[in-house]
Parts: structure tokens; C-alpha cells; sequence
């Protein structure tokens, strides 16, 4: 299987999910029919290869991002880091094992 990134086509709502497929058709389909992407529609999804992240496939069809080692993974591999729209502050932070390649993490404790 083979990791793809779905985010919206515009690039707008900060929104993505790591999927894995057969093929990018079959990851854009999934992508549309996840509740994340439903209303956007198949041709309001962007899909993109991420090959860095093939060796995560555990037989589950999506990377969960509460699951710590997925998300060390794709902050790592993938550039992947916590809604902008979050309220939070660097502290909480601390506690998230993807702090070392985060870019928000840096950002914040630069302040």
C-alpha cells in the first residue's frame, strides 16, 4: 500500500489526512467518503504522494493522529502539525512526542 496526503484542492482549510491505496484514484475516493471531506466533494480534494511514509501501513486504511506513533510520523515525514485554530500554548506542547520536528512547537517556543 502506499501513503497519499488528502487536503482540500485550494489549500485553504489547513485540513489533511494520510490515507494508504493501491493507487491515487483509490486514495481520492476513500478521501471523499471520510467525514473530514465529505462536503467537498471529489474534485474539492487534493491527493499527493507520500512515499516517506509507506512503512507506516499497519493494515488500518488511515494514519490516526492521536495514535502518538502515526503523528510522529507525519510531523516528521510529512510536515504535519496542530490546527492553527487550536487554542494552546506552548506548554502543552511538552507532553507531544513530535515536538522535536514540529515547526509550530519551535515557532511558539521562540516566543
Amino acid at each position: 500500500m502506499k501513503a497519499y496526503i488528502g487536503s482540500d484542492r485550494n489549500g485553504d482549510e489547513g485540513t489533511a489526512i494520510v490515507v494508504f491505496a493501491e493507487s491515487s484514484g483509490k486514495a481520492k475516493a476513500y478521501v471523499a467518503g471520510t467525514d473530514t471531506f465529505c462536503e467537498y466533494g471529489f474534485t474539492g480534494i487534493r491527493i499527493n504522494r507520500c512515499a516517506a511514509l509507506d512503512p507506516y501501513y499497519k493494515g488500518r486504511r488511515e494514519m490516526d493522529w492521536s495514535n502518538m506513533e502515526d503523528r510522529v510520523a507525519m510531523v516528521r515525514y510529512a510536515d504535519f502539525e496542530c490546527s492553527s485554530e487550536m487554542d494552546w500554548d506552548s506548554c502543552d506542547c511538552e507532553y507531544c512526542d513530535a515536538r522535536k520536528w514540529c515547526g509550530r512547537y519551535e515557532m511558539m517556543t521562540e516566543r
